[in-house]
């Protein structure tokens, strides 16, 4: 048993932060080269996840860069949201020159990541949702969905889309606000190389036990990528994970022990006032704890309690590995 994880950090952490208060940004800009050097200096850092077109344009001017600094490219992401002509959706806009668009920014980043020796494209559906009742059709926006899911994943079928679900942000309603749909719409699209991303933050603010969505995503073979931040729940504050919500953290990480998950979890958090390199390096910090912490669980022990449904036994004894 055990898991074998890579650490990403999201390329945008190093992005100046802005909100609606600071709209010009908390930090000063950087140039791409700056923000790579800054990665590289992350302790424990394996890779990066990029977004395309924010962090490139041609993939292959990119891999002297990276490779100077021994870093790999865990995902490539889909960047149709921070442009105003995506605000009524991507691949589900009502214009088809918008979905057009979107859906070839797509096919390219499924190019850029094999260029890039990466097996994952991130798909967010940011704008794909709606803001009021009786404002949208619903069957409409989620057959686009499926079908653009669908003829993407046939760009390259060597090549992983991951559906990155979230409940709300930035419309009030994502048409992909959980696991259980996110789950059932990779599943429809009949394609083995679409499923799901777990953003842990994005999970809590869904509601969800982080740890269960894990299991059943991982019994499906869809759980393609994970993002890791915290929040208090009520907003996506993408924040040090493990700063907020220990316990479903270390239950989430002694899921992917338990089941010996593999694969790549990037650091999508945003640290505004923070110095970046430090919330990063505590971010793979907390990761690796976590991970030794629920490598100290006795599965035989675990299994019996859950065998017996034993809340009490479960408590006198994950408190007594912990703090032994």
């Amino acid at each position: 048993m055990g898991s074998n994880l890579k650490f990403a950090i999201e390329a945008s952490v190093f992005w100046p932060p802005a909100d609606r208060v600071v709209a010009s940004g908390y930090k000063e800009s950087i140039d791409a080269s700056q923000v790579y050097e800054l990665v590289s200096k992350v302790e424990g850092v394996d890779g990066v996840e990029l977004y395309l077109p924010y962090d490139l344009e041609k993939a292959e001017d990119l891999l002297p860069e990276l490779q100077a600094r021994k870093l790999e490219v865990s995902a490539v992401g889909i960047g149709n949201f921070a442009a105003a002509r995506f605000q009524r959706g991507g691949v589900t806009s009502d214009d088809p020159a918008v979905r057009k668009e979107s859906f070839e920014l797509g096919a390219r980043a499924v190019q850029a990541a094999k260029k890039l020796g990466s097996k994952m494209v991130v798909f967010w559906p940011a704008h794909d949702g709606y803001d009021y009742y009786f404002q949208t059709d619903y069957l409409k926006k989620h057959d686009l969905l499926r079908g653009a899911l669908r003829d993407l994943a046939q760009v390259d079928p060597e090549i992983n889309i991951g559906i990155e679900y979230k409940p709300r942000e930035p419309r009030t309603h994502q048409l992909v606000p959980n696991a259980a749909k996110a789950l059932r719409l990779a599943e429809s699209t009949g394609c083995a190389n679409v499923g799901v991303i777990m953003d842990i933050g994005h999970s809590l603010l869904a509601m969800e036990n982080p740890a269960e969505e894990a299991a059943l995503l991982i019994r499906e073979k869809r759980l393609f990528h994970l993002h890791n931040n915290d929040n208090y729940g009520d907003w996506d504050y993408d924040m040090i994970p493990g700063s907020v919500h220990f316990w479903e953290q270390l239950e989430f990480y002694w899921t992917l022990v338990k089941t010996g998950y593999s694969g790549w979890m990037n650091f999508d958090i945003c640290p505004f006032r923070e110095e970046s390199v430090e919330a990063c390096t505590l971010s793979i910090r907390h990761a690796k704890k976590l991970l030794e912490l629920a490598g100290r669980l006795d599965p035989a022990v675990m299994a019996d309690i859950a065998l017996r449904d034993d809340a009490m036994a479960a408590q006198r004894y994950i408190w007594d590995q912990l703090f032994r």
